[in-house]
């Protein structure tokens, strides 16, 4: 009997238990990928989109069956010793942005391991699909809302901005459906647009510090705001407020239009006076955000602070997430401490 062959009996159990628990398994990521929507949403973070996959059939055998050198199990724990049965992506528009999630979800599930690959790439001298893992499991202690029935289940989280998403995708198609090995050319044509995605991201992150900026600091009065709110104006006033805080998706500032007309804020000039005499130094200090927080989270910081309870009275079934009463609840004992 071969090495292969050898370890065919345990792999095969391996696989039926798997089978048996794939139902389970798309529940705890499906409800993974609404936490993680959910923590980003509540930090006011800007992000393209969040996608999961379970691992196939197919694709957990090949890698149950790797081996070692010396002919055993590479992964001899089966699928104890694999962590990306479950895995989630989440992909942003600025590698600032991939930074600021990493921070959000090491808070939100115990950390397993941290794999920065754009550092490792770095220390070699090489290009190539730059990105960083968490592996996260979740936690009894504080499983987030939704997670409860999938405590100690493990995932790995890839980060990747939406121009280093377009190369991997587009690498990986072209590798997975090749005949034969890639040639030469195609290798070094890789490699060079690895570098420019690079380049790219970068000049990305200071196009948006630049607006930003300029958006903090009107030289005119062009492009007047119409007086009434709209989430195009709340972006505006906010940008204003907080130049140094990331941009919230754009849904949120309608959201965010919503939270004010509860208190009856209905204008760009009662909004304008509320942001500009905000004490939003004082507020980070108190909630002691572990990142700048997005712009619509720290709106919604500042009307806790200024209305307290009747904030979380009136706001509190506005929005999809179910346990908000308990977060401002908890925000706001800080606020007041």
């Amino acid at each position: 009997m071969d090495s292969d062959s050898a370890h065919d009996p345990l792999i095969d159990q391996w696989l039926e238990e798997y089978a048996a628990s794939q139902h389970q398994k798309r529940a705890a990521a499906n409800a993974i990928q609404d936490a993680i929507a959910a923590r980003l949403d509540d930090d006011g973070l800007n992000y393209h989109a969040i996608e999961f996959r379970v691992k196939d059939y197919q694709s957990l055998e090949q890698k149950l069956r790797r081996l070692n050198p010396d002919g055993t199990l590479k992964y001899a724990d089966g699928l104890d010793g694999i962590d990306d049965v479950i895995g989630i992506r989440v992909i942003t528009f600025l590698q600032l942005d991939v930074e600021r999630a990493i921070t959000a979800l090491r808070n939100s599930f115990d950390v397993l391991a941290h794999v920065d690959k754009t550092a490792e790439q770095r220390e070699k001298g090489e290009f190539g699909y730059s990105g960083q893992h968490l592996v996260l499991k979740i936690s009894e202690r504080a499983a987030p809302n939704g997670c409860r029935n999938h405590i100690g289940e493990r995932f790995e989280v890839q980060f990747r901005t939406i121009l280093q998403h377009a190369w991997a995708e587009f690498e990986h198609d072209i590798r997975y459906k090749s005949a034969g090995p890639v040639p030469a050319e195609v290798n070094r044509a890789f490699t060079l647009a690895s570098g420019l995605i690079e380049l790219a991201d970068n000049q990305f992150s200071t196009i948006s510090s630049v607006v930003a900026a300029e958006k903090a600091n009107p030289k005119d009065s062009d492009g007047l705001l119409p007086a009434g709110l709209t989430g195009e104006s709340l972006e505006r006033i906010l940008e204003q407020a907080l130049p140094d805080n990331p941009r919230s998706r754009l849904e949120q500032y309608e959201w965010l239009r919503e939270l004010l007309e509860t208190h009856g804020i209905t204008t760009l000039a009662q909004a304008s006076e509320l942001t500009g005499s905000a004490d939003w130094d004082g507020i980070a200090r108190k909630i002691q955000y572990k990142f700048a927080p997005g712009h619509v989270r720290a709106a919604d910081d500042l009307l806790l602070f200024r209305y307290g309870q009747d904030h979380i009275d009136k706001t509190q079934a506005l929005g999809h997430d179910r346990n908000r009463r308990a977060k401002l609840t908890h925000r706001l004992r800080r606020l007041r401490d």
